[in-house]
């Protein structure tokens, strides 16, 4: 295939001629040194990269480092706190089981209170209560007391008579006691003492003592409480000491 246009008519025409490409001259040298300075700059360029790469290598590896660190001593500080989080709750749950042993003994004591402050207010019911009683003991015996020193004031010209006629002295014992002391009792000895001594701290008259004493002393000494009747119960017993007296 031909690149030149063809003719009609099978004739070959004229073309003017192509002119030659210039050839391009180089200079071997200044290309060369022009290559070495492209290849020292390129190289300067990588290397440059290669160094930032490093650098970042490094610096990313001394990072990752710290961070390692960093995690470590984190989980280390996570465990201590995990151990010290173990003891708090253990601690918490220890104060709170104290907590309620003494919530208890608190009622404990609460209660305990309570039943000693009504045991205090039902013994100083009991106390006011044997008070009451005591003062009214106290005032039966004053009045019995005042009586029987009416009566004594009333029945001292008779009791006169009675030393006289049933040879009987009275005599002060101690307080609240009164000796009867009988003679002409005994046949051998007119002048020996036969006594009795009775106890007037009660509405009931007892004998604290009796010199001989006397078997039948309970009866004669129920008849007084019974009747009253003094006069009565010194002539039963001046009548038994004499009996006495016989065996």
């Amino acid at each position: 295939m031909s690149l030149l246009p063809s003719t009609s008519g099978g004739q070959a025409s004229m073309q003017p001629s192509t002119p030659p490409l210039p050839v391009p001259q180089f200079d071997s040298e200044e290309l060369t040194a022009r290559m070495q300075i492209f290849t020292n700059e390129l190289n300067s360029c990588i290397q440059r990269i290669k160094s930032r790469i490093t650098d970042g290598t490094e610096q990313w590896v001394q990072e990752t480092s710290e961070l390692q660190a960093m995690d470590r001593s984190l989980r280390e500080e996570l465990k201590v706190a995990q151990v010290q989080e173990q003891a708090v709750v253990k601690a918490l749950k220890k104060e709170k089981e104290e907590a309620s042993v003494i919530s208890k003994e608190v009622q404990q004591l609460t209660d305990t209170h309570d039943e000693v402050s009504e045991t205090k207010r039902a013994l100083m019911a009991q106390v006011n209560q044997l008070r009451k009683e005591v003062k009214a003991k106290r005032e039966a015996k004053i009045a019995e007391k005042k009586a029987l020193d009416e009566q004594v004031l009333k029945n001292r010209p008779e009791l006169a008579t009675f030393e006289s006629v049933l040879a009987l002295r009275i005599i002060g014992v101690k307080e609240d006691h009164i000796g009867f002391v009988f003679t002409r009792i005994s046949e051998q000895d007119w002048e020996k003492e036969f006594t009795v001594t009775m106890d007037v701290t009660r509405h009931d008259f007892q004998v604290s003592d009796c010199s001989p004493s006397l078997p039948d002393l309970e009866t004669h000494l129920q008849y007084l409480n019974d009747t009253r009747d003094f006069y009565g119960f010194l002539k039963r017993i001046r009548k038994a000491f004499i009996e006495f007296s016989k065996k």
